[in-house]
């Protein structure tokens, strides 16, 4: 089932969109603009962000546009205060000495993990995760999340459908995710810390719990599979 839109404001207007990943020239389009103006990320004491038509950003509602120029700001303005968003796990800090900008690249974020040969994914609570293409550049907000998957060649993600609370999804996860990783995924934002109390079986392989610790490959998982969670001490599930 697609996920329901949000509302974001853009010069003071309503407007909705699907939340999750959205390009720049997708918002730009919703406010109809002409190819001398652009929008800008409201970010309050700081430079707000021009969002440039191949910039991606990630959105959950509620968030701010205004209308500029194009070229009336820094095309990815450096930050006053340093971003807060989660990389696997973790707060993100920046070692590198440079200024902290408002934008980074997917390649600079793998290197921030100290991971090349890896897959980045955007960690959305309530819809499904997303794979960030190598190219994207992201307009980044301290509510971000994103998490790394080492990459697999042969066969890199499986589309899965997930069964939870009675209800089915179509997800998407690494082939390297582990079957911990992926429960967590799963599952609401409420019950994500208590993951250890899932329990995940695939239906096409058999009846038995899938190891925790264990890759979705290895565990036996490939695309069109069934996967059932279920609460170790019985509800949830199915």
């Amino acid at each position: 089932m697609p996920a329901h839109n949000v509302v974001i404001h853009i010069d003071r207007q309503e407007r909705q969109t699907s939340p999750g990943a959205n390009f720049g020239h997708h918002l730009a389009s919703l406010a109809g603009l002409g190819p001398e103006d652009h929008l800008l990320l409201e970010v309050d004491g700081e430079i707000d962000v021009p969002v440039a038509k191949a910039d991606l950003i990630f959105i959950r509602g509620g968030e701010k546009f205004s209308i500029g120029p194009v070229g009336g700001a820094p095309d990815n303005p450096v930050r006053r205060l340093p971003l807060h968003f989660k990389l696997n796990d973790q707060t993100f800090l920046n070692h590198t000495g440079k200024l902290q900008h408002a934008k980074m690249t997917t390649s600079e974020l793998k290197h921030a993990a100290g991971e090349e040969n890896v897959d980045l994914w955007a960690d959305l609570d309530e819809i499904a995760d997303v794979l960030v293409a190598d190219d994207s550049r992201i307009v980044l907000q301290n509510e971000d999340k994103f998490f790394t998957v080492k990459r697999d060649h042969d066969d890199r993600f499986y589309d899965v459908t997930v069964l939870l609370d009675g209800e089915d999804r179509a997800m998407r996860f690494p082939a390297e995710m582990t079957v911990e990783e992926a429960i967590r995924q799963s599952l609401p934002p409420k019950d994500k810390p208590q993951v250890t109390d899932f329990s995940m079986v695939d239906r096409n392989v058999g009846t038995e719990p899938l190891p925790v610790h264990t890759t979705l490959q290895a565990a036996g998982v490939r695309t069109g599979h069934v996967l059932s969670i279920t609460r170790n001490n019985g509800g949830g599930g199915v």
